[in-house]
């Protein structure tokens, strides 16, 4: 958007305080407050108006110069409450004004939907008021711009969130995968741990057999010792027979 556009726009957004005549009553207040808004002292005329409101009952016609007031000063969220306080009016012409700032109110805050239909309602009661006419064209673009923009902002988070959720996916595949494959590896190690654990087990029981059958061996050697020691033993123990001399051919 130009800066020529953008003031434009913002010239009709003000139309209160130069095409709209200001509400005029028989108050010395109101007429003190119109004077001071003729002469660019929003700040003064508020005063003003604010004391002619404290007179009594809602006056609509003051609500709405109060607005005025409080939108010239940049007081929006205030003029905007201002202006709804002076919707209420009875008369046509002062109620189609306050629904017609208060389009401008909502528009200044980008609040799109909200401004078109105040601006609807104010040109239900003027439709020859072409400001209003000007700013709600203005104002259903930007509210057809601004549901693309959120359209798009809404597609793209999806396909954002889309992507996060299947970078997830595979990282959580990955992470699985890679899991298994520690399992897998965490398994042949048990394995081959179990069977070196066999095999030593196997050794161990064979070293054992032998030393045992050694052991036996080496007994039954002692024991065929012993035996043989005992046999010469018992040998070297018997009594050895008497030898006989031969006798002479005499003798005989």
């Amino acid at each position: 958007m130009s800066n020529r556009f953008i003031a434009g726009v913002l010239l009709l957004l003000v139309p209160g305080l130069t095409a709209v005549e200001l509400l005029r009553r028989p108050n010395a207040n109101v007429e003190a407050g119109n004077a001071a808004m003729k002469a660019g002292n929003a700040q003064a005329a508020l005063g003003f108006f604010e004391k002619a409101a404290q007179t009594g009952a809602i006056d609509h016609g003051v609500q709405l110069n109060m607005g005025l007031a409080l939108s010239a000063l940049g007081k929006h969220d205030e003029a905007t409450q201002a202006f709804l306080q002076a919707s209420g009016a009875r008369d046509t012409a002062l109620k189609a004004s306050a629904f017609y700032n208060l389009g401008n109110g909502f528009f200044r805050g980008e609040k799109w939907d909200e401004a078109i239909e105040a601006y609807k309602r104010s040109l239900t009661l003027d439709p020859k008021n072409v400001n209003a006419k000007w700013n709600l064209e203005i104002a259903l673009k930007k509210k057809v711009e601004k549901d693309k923009k959120d359209q798009d902002k809404k597609d793209q988070d999806k396909k954002d969130q889309d992507k996060k959720d299947q970078d997830k996916k595979d990282q959580d595949k990955k992470d699985q995968k890679d899991q298994d494959k520690k399992d897998d590896q965490k398994q042949d190690d048990q394995q081959k741990q179990d069977d070196q654990q066999k095999q030593n087990d196997q050794q161990k029981q064979n070293d054992q057999q032998k030393q045992d059958d050694q052991q036996k061996q080496d007994d039954q050697q002692k024991q065929d010792d012993q035996q043989k020691q005992d046999d010469q033993q018992q040998e070297q123990e018997q009594p050895q027979p008497q030898k006989q001399e031969g006798k002479s051919a005499q003798e005989q």
